[in-house]
């Protein structure tokens, strides 16, 4: 099945040890897929779990792109970083319309394809400990925090994730990264679909459409996609989930 201008696929698993359930991506299964320099990126990493979990999401990249291309094979595929340092494809050329964009956490790789439209992802999973209150003062506008404040205290780590991963998306979408504060973009996060309600980067980064999931293990999925900002996500652009 091929991918067109309003579809933006999503595909997020879990990255399987040997005795993981059957549904995750084994590093193994699609170590040969990557290049010989991701290979050789990937060995610089220490720690093991790091090199599992970038061996994965490179090969979740790669499937990904077969899956809207299916005459290219996953091994095919071949990149080059833009001038802000985004991995775009360069091989075949005629697939030069798709855009990606890649995610992990620990256990956890995702990845969005679409064609043409610029997209993002972002993939937590808030189990562990965090120092919230510090985090909030860096990462929440001043209105997300007084909401974060009123919240209930068993809710608080979910709210911030909420927006944590809804901005992180956003920001891998419009290009920016870290170099843009977070603090400077503003959700509504209430009922129905997230909602972006204010953003100090300009109308140039307005009309993004945006979605939320809960996904295995506790994890939180966002993804940001670009469209008509005279149109609504029906109109503009629909989402396909792969989720396991």
């Amino acid at each position: 099945m091929g991918y067109t201008e309003t579809v933006a696929h999503v595909w997020c698993r879990p990255v399987a040890d040997d005795a993981a359930a059957r549904d995750g991506v084994r590093p193994t299964d699609v170590e040969w897929t990557l290049s010989d320099g991701e290979l050789a990126r990937r060995d610089t990493l220490r720690r093991a779990q790091d090199r599992a979990l970038y061996t994965a999401a490179w090969g979740l990249v790669r499937q990904s792109l077969s899956a809207a291309e299916p005459q290219v094979r996953p091994d095919e595929w071949r990149f080059l970083r833009s001038s802000l340092g985004r991995p775009e494809v360069h091989h075949p050329a005629r697939a030069r319309s798709l855009r990606f964009n890649l995610s992990h956490t620990e256990g956890m790789v995702a990845c969005v394809v679409t064609r043409d439209a610029r997209c993002g992802v972002d993939v937590e999973r808030p189990g562990r400990v965090l120092p919230l209150h510090r985090l909030t003062r860096s990462v929440l506008s001043a209105r997300e925090q007084r909401e974060f404040g009123l919240a209930p205290p068993g809710r608080r780590q979910e709210l911030f994730f909420r927006y944590w991963t809804l901005k992180e998306a956003y920001l891998k979408a419009i290009g920016t990264g870290i170099r843009f504060p977070m603090t400077d973009c503003e959700f509504d996060v209430g009922m129905g679909r997230p909602v972006l309600r204010s953003l100090a980067a300009g109308p140039q980064h307005s009309g993004y459409t945006f979605r939320q999931w809960p996904v295995q293990h506790g994890g939180l999925l966002a993804v940001a996609v670009q469209g008509d900002p005279g149109r609504t996500w029906e109109d503009d652009v629909a989402v396909r989930v792969h989720l396991p």
